[in-house]
């Protein structure tokens, strides 16, 4: 696909997110995760959310004249998701994942959101961070939601279902980006693939 406008680059992304659902192995597995011990992968989703609380507050702190109030309400409605996971996980009987690491891919995966918290410009930030990150998360969560709905003998799911709802639209940022050039929305598409591989390998490694 040619990426010269705004709206190619949008569709090119949610292209590679409805590709992402079809080939990513997790989506495979998941119907087969059906007692809480099925969910030690928790361990990762719980590192990468307490450090993507951190690196969000990095992010505002970094950019503090821009003409918008995202990066603020991204932060102030994360900062608590770890805690509410790892209260999930308590409840259902998992280990605490403090006592845990994360898969290299996850670490991967967080150390590109610190370099494109600080050290991509607004707009990359926002196609690699919102865009990317938190549409492929969306579609995570939307799918594992949908299926502990499905289940008995799990604890309360609306650490599950707020997600569903908060991602959906911290990934809506397209009209928030500022003026980019030809050269530019070819970098962003650059910056956007290069995000969708490292999540991808991130959410095959939980297992």
């Amino acid at each position: 696909m040619s990426i010269a406008t705004l709206e190619t680059l949008r569709e090119y992304i949610e292209k590679q997110r409805g590709d992402m659902l079809e080939r990513n192995s997790f989506y495979d597995r998941l119907p087969a995760m059906k007692t809480p011990q099925d969910f030690g992968w928790c361990n990762s989703l719980y590192h990468l959310s307490k450090e993507f609380a951190n690196l969000l507050k990095l992010r505002y702190e970094h950019f503090q004249d821009v003409p918008h109030e995202v990066f603020i309400s991204h932060y102030e409605e994360e900062k608590d998701h770890a805690e509410m996971l790892r209260k999930w996980m308590l409840d259902n009987g998992l280990d605490d994942p403090e006592n845990h690491m994360p898969t290299p891919e996850t670490d991967a995966f967080i150390s590109l959101q610190y370099r494109a918290s600080v050290g991509f410009d607004q707009n990359f930030s926002l196609i690699s961070i919102n865009s990317v990150g938190e549409g492929t998360a969306f579609d995570f969560y939307y799918q594992v939601h949908r299926h502990l709905q499905k289940q008995t003998g799990f604890a309360a799911t609306e650490y599950w279902a707020v997600h569903c709802e908060a991602d959906e639209e911290h990934s809506n940022v397209f009209h928030l980006l500022s003026e980019m050039t030809p050269e530019d929305i070819e970098k962003a598409r650059y910056y956007a693939e290069y995000t969708f591989t490292v999540v991808n390998e991130m959410i095959e490694s939980w297992r």
